[in-house]
């Protein structure tokens, strides 16, 4: 499955205690301020290569002096995930994922780690982008063919995964009755 059709060649990188391999990608390749980019991630077995389910993160950018985002903690179901976020200032950024096969809390140190470089680069003001829309539209000012639409793929993997969560909870809401089922027969003999 293919998240964008304008998605960067994925950075592979073995984590540093050999947990897993890491690919990062973006979408769009080029991130520019300004505009929203998904940072995806894939969690790979390092002797298997196959997609690995069991891995919990933290996710972490920084800019050249602090931290600018922090997701806490997740997890994958099918050893990829996509985090969205917007970009405000150009340059280089690195993006930090600690890696851990048990929950990471925020007092548990991670078992492993993995970085890699994200390059931004100026995107147009928002305000310019507005003028050249309304420029090129002043015969119907309402309809604007000039606007980008949304790649269509990313609602499609999130809803999947979102479906994906639900069957997962509905096996484990009928799994809790049946058990609670057999449990009271055997109660009542």
């Amino acid at each position: 499955m293919a998240y964008a059709q304008d998605e960067s060649v994925p950075q592979t990188r073995l984590s540093s205690k050999g947990l897993a391999y890491v690919n990062l990608s973006t979408s769009p390749a080029n991130p520019v301020t300004g505009e929203p980019t998904i940072i995806l991630l894939q969690f790979l077995d390092p002797q298997t290569k196959a997609p690995r389910g069991d891995i919990y993160y933290r996710f972490v950018i920084r800019n050249e002096t602090s931290q600018i985002f922090v997701l806490p903690g997740g997890s994958t179901i099918a050893g990829k995930v996509g985090i969205p976020y917007q970009f405000d200032s150009p340059g280089k950024y690195q993006v930090e994922v600690d890696l851990n096969d048990t929950a990471i809390s925020t007092t548990a140190i991670p078992v492993d780690e993995v970085t890699f470089p994200v390059y931004v680069e100026q995107g147009e003001p928002q305000e310019q982008n507005q003028t050249i829309l309304n420029a090129t539209n002043q015969t119907n000012p309402v309809v604007n063919t000039d606007i980008p639409t949304a790649d269509n793929n990313h609602f499609e993997i999130y809803g999947m995964l979102g479906i994906a969560i639900v069957a997962g909870l509905a096996v484990l809401v009928i799994r809790r009755k049946s058990v609670s089922r057999q449990k009271g027969s055997k109660s009542l003999e």
